[in-house]
């Protein structure tokens, strides 16, 4: 018997397991929980191949206890991309506990949008409940929706998490002042953010964000923000910057980095020349 389908065999005989243990969808959805990182796979394969007959247990499996549970059931529902899945993964996309099955909910979300999603989130921006507020504001930016950019202006003055998920959705929505705001936290804000606000105002654009980011890349300490701010540079930048990037490129010592200015440097000649 060759490796394959001996390979091949197993993954029948698990999942005919599965099967006998109860309803063949229930038992499917309920295997995405375990510690075993093939039952978890083939249950996936399983459930992806019944399609939109698997949506309803999916549904459900969005109430489980396990965190790890809920992020497998609002994945698959976003691969599936039926419609009945909505409720259930706008419900965890402003209320899930969990950051991981939250945000796996958010990216579910633009899979799933039928025109209703952005009308829903909105209106959860006048719930009294402010995290379901600041949830909504999250994941309105994936819609660039101007209206969640006053909310996540708030989260800049939080800490911890939410600080960061405020820097990280302004680089996907903003308004004029987003890149003057972004700017101060790359300059003097708390070490963690330098990273993500180099990537956000990479984003934006504008004079004030690539003179920031040159800023960055000459002085700051941490390589990852430097490549960071040398990729946001070749986003945004124009071939005037192309001198004051070599001469950086002359004095950086890591190698990723110097890569990163290299290609920024490509990257803004192919738009000069086209």
């Amino acid at each position: 018997m060759t490796a394959k389908l001996a390979g091949a065999l197993v993954g029948a005989l698990l999942i005919a397991a599965i099967l006998v243990q109860g309803g063949p969808v229930e038992r499917l959805v309920e295997q995405l929980g375990s510690q075993d990182a093939a039952e978890r796979s083939l249950a996936r394969e399983e459930i992806l191949s019944l399609g939109e007959g698997a949506v309803p247990s999916l549904i459900d499996a969005t109430c489980s206890d396990d965190p790890n549970l809920r992020w497998e059931a609002v994945n698959l529902l976003g691969i599936i991309e039926d419609p009945r899945g909505i409720d259930a993964v706008l419900r965890l996309a402003i209320s899930d506990p969990d950051v991981h099955a939250r945000w796996r909910a958010n990216w579910a979300l633009c899979c799933l949008d039928d025109g209703s999603v952005v009308p829903r989130l909105l209106a959860a921006l006048e719930d009294e409940d402010p995290l379901i507020v600041w949830n909504a504001a999250v994941a309105l930016s994936l819609f660039r929706a101007a209206e969640a950019v006053p909310v996540l202006y708030q989260g800049l003055e939080a800490t911890g998490f939410q600080q960061w998920e405020a820097v990280n959705s302004l680089g996907r929505v903003w308004d004029d002042t987003t890149a003057s705001r972004l700017v101060l936290l790359l300059a003097d804000g708390p070490q963690d953010l330098h990273e993500e606000a180099a990537l956000s105002l990479g984003r934006i654009g504008g004079e004030e964000a690539a003179s920031a980011l040159l800023l960055a890349l000459r002085t700051d300490p941490s390589r990852d923000v430097r490549w960071r701010a040398a990729m946001g540079i070749g986003r945004i930048g124009g071939p005037d910057i192309i001198p004051t990037l070599l001469e950086i490129a002359g004095s950086e010592a890591d190698p990723f980095v110097l890569n990163q200015i290299e290609e920024a440097i490509d990257r803004l000649n192919a738009s000069e020349g086209g």
